[in-house]
């Protein structure tokens, strides 16, 4: 027999737990939408470090190092 749609949600977000990973939400308001939102630096360190808990040191590393590579290029060509 087939797999409810619940049944089958609870079953995936339970294979991700047991995977090591954990949910996370972000709740934005209508009235946001489409518009520019302002993020600061400490906002910005705790997404990151929600989106990447679990990561090893290397691969952190990684993403840090490609993020800045990316800001320093578009710096140079003055688009921020």
């Amino acid at each position: 027999m087939a797999m409810t749609n619940k049944e089958y949600q609870a079953a995936y977000k339970q294979r991700m737990y047991e995977a090591g990973y954990k949910q996370v939400q972000v709740w934005v308001h209508k009235k946001s939408e489409g518009k520019a939102i302002k993020l600061e630096r400490k906002m910005f360190l705790k997404h990151v470090e929600a989106l990447t808990a679990g990561w090893s040191k290397a691969r952190l590393s990684r993403l840090l190092k490609d993020a800045l590579k990316y800001i320093i290029e578009r710096i140079k060509q003055e688009d921020i």
